[in-house]
């Protein structure tokens, strides 16, 4: 008897499109809750004071009009007033629009602005692995994991439309060519359609202005030119190749037309050579180990590509092997493999036709709902509101309902709030527009009142004698440099000397304040009143940001160094009970501090 055939499997039900447009729409709203947390930036309050500034002057913030220090001392380096003119030009236009959008709907729509820039930049890198793959759930997975890194640039700042027009260039470039979907192929006109890349000039323009982040665009531009001239080469050139070449050097021209034309470039350059700029953990190397999302994705996108090396298009090794060379280099630009690095690795992967059962697909729909659901239960999602609890608030308010007008020390995190909340009736000294190398670096030594770090000054100075050098008549610091938890010791150092003419007045959990000459009806406060403060400012700290502990590490230091043990011992232990990596150093002075042997060093 012959034997019977197996039965044919069941057919797996294709998902429907009302199912697939309920997973997307629940992909963008798990999007914004990633990227709506509160507020905090210190650079934001820049943007807003420098984008007003412009809009009632109609003109640009030049010469500095909120620093009193911009101009003091001489350069440090060759370029510095090169880098000083880019950094109050290079993105006028970012800061024009987001003080527009803050002055049309507040704090709130900033920050869903902000959310919809960094969720495009999401939901474009994602549409790109489905033109390549016509895979939903692919392109929806690509999505997730570009989110991964684009959290880390989710602030107000102008440069989260940078990201976004970058993956805007790939997409416009990457429709020259068909999508893989074939049901889109017979929907779209035949061959390529070169009148879409003429968009990118005036885009080019627009973002020149918008923000200097705009050459790396060209590097997108430059990997798709590279890869027609290679198919010239070879005999086969793309049918929109005239186009392609005319829209991407009409670019490349479009982006000159911007106050700073293309000072961006040398800029970048000169950055190097400023230790203002090597202080800020974004220009950093990453690490690459222990892994982590970043090494990850560079990890696997090489893998995929190398793998898979003869079929891997001329542009993308381009774009891969640039972006992750700029990855390297600096943390801030780690954001870049978000863009590639799941394109390259969904594209390259062996093809696998798979049916994806319909459980499988409703699994999906309540994975996304609980990862959006938790955001939002957790309070982490939609707060739209300032982090008030960063900022000093309290002192500055002292300080306008007193009228103090004299010249302000004032810490470098500090500086963009103060613009925004204190000026004019105060001018910074420092602030995150990096304007004077000298100014900083003296900055540096006052903040920790060292004599001893000769490489920030060429002059041997103290904090007090540098105050005195600049004629500083109020200071507004608070406790810590929160990443690191380094002391800025200036605030103990003035209560513990006893000749010191510096008088505290105001202290709270988040600043403290200190003038030479209090204005009548201000009592100076107990010089004892700056350890009240530093103790509520690291509580503070710990009770909004429980990550972010190492305050308690530098507390528990600074009261060890002042031979206050039994208070260092109890914030060396709030610091080791929450600490989760580790540290030899503080177990050691935790361990001689509870055995009697320690000896104090001095304070400086």
């Amino acid at each position: 008897m012959p034997s019977r055939p197996a039965p044919a499997p069941a057919p797996v039900p294709k998902s429907s499109p009302a199912l697939r447009y309920a997973i997307l729409a629940l992909t963008v709203i798990a999007l914004f809750t990633m990227f709506t947390g509160e507020s905090g930036d210190a650079d934001t309050w820049i943007h807003l004071r420098a984008g007003q500034w412009m809009v009632e002057n109609h003109r640009l913030p030049i010469p500095d009009p909120f620093a009193w220090t911009t101009y003091l001392g001489k350069p440090l380096y060759p370029a510095e007033h090169a880098t000083r003119d880019l950094n109050l030009k290079h993105e006028w236009l970012g800061q024009v629009i987001w003080y527009l959008i803050w002055a049309a709907v507040g704090t709130p729509g900033m920050i869903l602005f902000r959310a919809a820039c960094v969720a495009g930049f999401c939901l474009i890198t994602g549409w790109i692995v489905w033109r390549r793959t016509a895979n939903f759930y692919l392109s929806i997975a690509a999505v997730f994991v570009a989110s991964t890194l684009a959290r880390s640039i989710a602030v107000d700042r102008p440069y989260v439309v940078t990201y976004l027009l970058l993956a805007l260039t790939m997409l416009i470039l990457e429709r020259r060519q068909p999508p893989a979907s074939q049901s889109e192929i017979r929907a779209s006109a035949p061959g390529p359609r070169p009148l879409n890349l003429w968009v990118l000039p005036p885009l080019f323009m627009f973002w020149a202005n918008l923000h200097g982040g705009f050459f790396v665009g060209w590097i997108v531009l430059g990997a798709y030119c590279a890869e027609a001239l290679v198919e010239r080469l070879r005999g086969k050139p793309p049918a929109d190749e005239r186009a392609l070449w005319g829209a991407c050097i009409a670019s490349l021209l479009a982006s000159g037309l911007n106050p700073a034309v293309y000072g961006v470039i040398p800029g970048m350059f000169a950055y190097r050579q400023s230790f203002m700029q090597n202080t800020l953990a974004e220009w950093h190397t990453p690490a690459m180990w222990p892994p982590s999302w970043h090494s990850g994705l560079l990890a696997c996108g090489a893998a995929v590509m190398l793998a898979a090396w003869k079929r891997v298009r001329v542009a993308d090794w381009l774009m891969f092997g640039i972006f992750a060379a700029m990855a390297y280099m600096a943390f801030r630009n780690v954001i870049f493999l978000a863009l590639v690095s799941p394109i390259m690795i969904a594209t390259y992967l062996p093809k696998r036709k798979l049916n994806i059962p319909r459980i499988a697909e409703y699994a999906a729909v309540a994975a996304i709902v609980l990862l959006a659901g938790e955001r939002v239960t957790s309070g982490r999602a939609f707060q739209l509101h300032v982090a008030s609890w960063k900022f000093p608030d309290g002192a500055v308010k002292f300080i306008r309902d007193h009228h103090i007008t004299g010249p302000m020390f004032n810490l470098y995190e500090w500086g963009g709030y103060l613009m925004w909340s204190a000026w004019p009736v105060q001018k910074t000294f420092v602030d995150g527009r990096a304007l004077n190398e000298s100014v900083f670096r003296d900055y540096m030594r006052i903040a920790l009142n060292s004599r001893d770090l000769a490489h920030f000054s060429p002059v041997s100075h103290d904090g007090q004698d540098l105050l005195d050098r600049y004629g500083v008549q109020v200071i507004l610091i608070e406790g810590f440099e929160y990443s690191r938890g380094t002391v800025y010791f200036l605030a103990p150092a003035l209560a513990i000397d006893p000749t010191t003419q510096w008088k505290l007045v105001y202290q709270d959990n988040a600043a403290m304040v200190f003038m030479r000459n209090p204005p009548p009806g201000v009592r100076p406060l107990p010089p004892t009143d700056v350890f009240t403060s530093l103790e509520a400012q690291c509580r503070n700290q710990i009770e909004h940001a429980p990550g972010m502990v190492r305050c308690a590490r530098g507390l528990g230091d600074l009261y060890a160094r002042l031979n206050a043990l039994d208070r260092s011992r109890q914030w060396l232990e709030a610091y080791l009970a929450r600490n989760t990596e580790p540290d030899p150093l503080i177990d050691n002075l935790y361990n001689q501090i509870r055995s009697g042997t320690f000896h104090a060093p001095p304070l400086r």
